[in-house]
Parts: structure tokens; C-alpha cells; sequence
């Protein structure tokens, strides 16, 4: 079982992939004519967003959760 400052790490990790990835989405979207495909790309590209601003939380909890002082977001406890 991972620690928690693991678990940051690897949610860090995977906000790099997720950032690669709306890049590529938004560069698709901006070449694409087909207005309904460019729709669902944006679509797909607001997505990854959330995604990666969720995760970039999350890293942000799992590594300071156990720090003196830290908020945490009621979002992301019990």
C-alpha cells in the first residue's frame, strides 16, 4: 500500500499526462472544420481539464495532509 506522500507523487505524475493531453486536444480542436467533431473535441478537452485540475488538488492534499496547519478540502476528506 502506497503513502499518501506516494500517492501525491503519482497523481503529479498524471496531471504531466493529462497536460499532454489537453494540449494535443486543443490543437486538434483548432485544425478540425467539421463543426460537430470540433463539439465533441471540445467536450473531451473541457474533460481533461477537470481531470487535471482535480488531480492536481488531490497531489496537493495527499501531500501536506498530515502538515501542521494545513487546510484540507472538505471536497477531498471525511
Amino acid at each position: 500500500m502506497a503513502t499518501l506522500l506516494e500517492l501525491s507523487q503519482r497523481y503529479l505524475e498524471e496531471a504531466v499526462r493529462l497536460k499532454a493531453c489537453l494540449r494535443a486536444l486543443t490543437a486538434e480542436a483548432e485544425q478540425e472544420r467539421d463543426p460537430h467533431r470540433r463539439r465533441r473535441i471540445e467536450h473531451d478537452r473541457r474533460l481533461v481539464d477537470q481531470m487535471l485540475r482535480e488531480a492536481r488538488e488531490v497531489a496537493g492534499v495527499t501531500r501536506h495532509y498530515y502538515d501542521e496547519g494545513y487546510w484540507r478540502d472538505k471536497r477531498y476528506t471525511l
